[in-house]
């Protein structure tokens, strides 16, 4: 035995006493984690089930919202699709009074007024004619509901040269004509669509039947001038009734015409 060996241990634990007190408490520590770990693991689970059943409600939720939202819109459409249908017809009816309104009092009334201005010359009649039908247009269909004292200050002036009594008689014509007008109006306003009387015309368009009426005494190959009488339109929709244009008189071409 050595020197060293023969050397007795101080007091306390022995050597294989800490490497047991050490192995017993890394031991420990290792079942705690162990623990913990095991913990992590269930909480993890716990949790990712829930997140699960979270996720499954919630599609459910979203599921029932489509088809409610799905319902709702079938529903619009098809309440859209009536009205729209039930609008259209409206519509259709009220272009159809419109023409008539045109062709049965604007128009006429037009001729009358325009018969107090003696002329000699063809085509003064003419122009005076198609100038006074797109004024008396500006003033029944405008923005604002058409006013008779406009109307008849416009039938006063054609009549001017003719005399009291004449401007009396045209002036007299303006009331019923605006009473006829603003009920249209009023029937279109109840529709309760969106709409307008369309004067707009870019001047120097070329003339296009697919486009344009054109004004009786008016020649098809110049360019358009103006609007006469205005479209009939509702937005997005092709118009009820196409604009009457004038370009030019067919007899400064040397065509002669029927009077309208």
């Amino acid at each position: 035995m050595t020197a060293y060996q023969s050397q007795a241990q101080p007091d306390g634990e022995q050597p294989h006493d800490v490497a047991a007190a050490m192995a017993q408490y890394l031991g420990d520590i290792g079942h705690r984690f162990g623990v913990y770990a095991d913990q992590l693991r269930r909480l993890s689970q716990q949790r990712q089930e829930d997140i699960g059943q979270l996720r499954k409600e919630l599609a459910g939720l979203l599921h029932d919202q489509d088809a409610r939202l799905n319902q709702l819109l079938q529903l619009h459409n098809q309440l859209r699709e009536e009205f729209s249908g039930a609008a259209e017809e409206r519509h259709h009816a009220l272009a159809a009074d419109f023409r008539n309104l045109m062709q049965l009092d604007v128009l006429p009334t037009c001729i009358k007024v325009e018969a107090y201005c003696p002329s000699a010359q063809e085509i003064d009649t003419q122009m005076r004619r198609v100038t006074l039908v797109r004024r008396l247009c500006r003033l029944l269909f405008g923005a604002l509901p058409a006013m008779n004292s406009d109307v008849r200050g416009l039938f006063r002036t054609y009549a001017a040269s003719a005399g009291p009594d004449a401007e009396k008689q045209a002036a007299s014509l303006a009331e019923p004509l605006c009473a006829k007008v603003n009920t249209l109006r009023t029937e279109i306003a109840e529709t309760g669509t969106a709409f307008r009387w369309d004067f707009e015309v870019p001047p120097g368009s070329a003339y296009s039947p697919e486009k344009y009426l054109l004004w009786q005494t008016a020649s098809p190959q110049a360019p358009v001038q103006h609007v006469v009488i205005p479209a009939y339109v509702v937005p997005g929709r092709p118009p009820y009734v196409q604009a009457t244009v004038f370009t030019a008189l067919l007899a400064q071409f040397g065509t002669q015409v029927q009077q309208p």
